[in-house]
């Protein structure tokens, strides 16, 4: 396998703006959007799978029965502390140790951001109605990983060994939950590409920029809609077809808020290959080996894209 061969080249981009920079200087990406009908996933025009393949990103509406309450929830409380109110379960997740890698509290030294991380096989600790949440959510992102792999001519038997079994709901399922801390002085999120399959975000307000046909664009929420966008293990694995998926560079504004407004949060589900998986290339019709998924992993993590000379 040839470490090399899944290396970009580093994305000149501009420091991060604040959310009001960004709304002036950033116009809104023009987005496909799709809806889920019968159990499958349907595009409101005839290309809308190909364009949305090509932007990195898509809107995709909320399937009818899926409550989205729990998971706001979380995200507006979960770094807050416990105060012996309703809220409590949502509440005092920063001195939560949970089992396994890469799963908790984080707080990011250079970001508002701070984040909660729980894999799929310790949702039975979230607060009531957030599982079945992550559940739905999963299963629609899984949908979206098939359609593509439909769409972009790779055979069924393939799935399974191209996924490392992620096709199958192995691998793994991350909740995500975001909270973007208005009062620190500093960008909202570094410009990052997500390193796994299909990223489903939930997010109710502007502020997420990505690098969408070679320019900056914001990627507004629409009501009733999920964010979707692509990983770069997609991307590799298409790259050398005629119609490859792209995984695209993005990132979030500096949150800027009156005092007494609340901050923004977001929360997604992130569907990615277990670690002891392989990434693969698709090409003559032949899935190749190029790497493990835990060097991809931390070759994407410690990718940098923006500007940190001032941090």
């Amino acid at each position: 396998m040839n470490q090399s061969m899944t290396y970009r080249d580093r994305v000149p981009l501009p420091p991060m703006p604040d959310e009001y920079e960004a709304g002036l200087r950033y116009p809104p990406a023009n987005l496909e959007r799709a809806q889920v009908r019968a159990g499958e996933l349907v595009f409101d025009r005839e290309d809308g799978l190909q364009r949305a393949c090509a932007q990195g990103f898509f809107l995709v509406g909320i399937p009818e029965g899926v409550n989205t309450d729990p998971g706001d929830t979380l995200a507006a409380e979960f770094h807050r502390d416990r105060t012996g109110d309703h809220l409590d379960p949502f509440r005092g997740w920063r001195d939560v140790e949970i089992p396994g890698d890469y799963q908790g509290y984080f707080d990011r030294e250079h970001d508002q951001w701070e984040n909660l991380y729980v894999e799929s096989a310790n949702w039975h600790l979230l607060p009531p109605g957030v599982a079945p949440l992550g559940h739905a959510m999963t299963d629609l992102g899984l949908l979206v990983l098939c359609s593509v792999l439909r769409g972009v001519g790779i055979p069924r038997d393939a799935w399974a060994t191209v996924t490392s079994a992620l096709s199958e709901k192995r691998g793994h399922q991350m909740l995500a939950f975001n909270h973007f801390r208005s009062t620190k002085d500093t960008r909202g999120s570094k410009f990052h590409r997500d390193s796994g399959w299909v990223t489903v975000l939930r997010s109710t307000e502007p502020g997420l920029l990505a690098l969408i046909d070679g320019e900056l664009r914001s990627v507004d929420p629409v009501p009733g809609h999920f964010i979707v966008n692509f990983g770069s293990s997609l991307e590799v694995l298409t790259e050398r077809l005629p119609a490859p998926v792209r995984a695209n560079v993005h990132g979030v504004a500096h949150t800027r808020r009156a005092p007494g407004t609340p901050d923004r949060t977001s929360y997604a589900i992130f569907l990615d290959s277990a670690l002891g998986g392989t990434i693969h290339r698709w090409e003559d019709n032949t899935a190749h080996p190029v790497q493990s998924v835990a060097e991809f992993a931390e070759q994407e993590v410690n990718r940098t894209y923006d500007d940190t000379t001032h941090l």
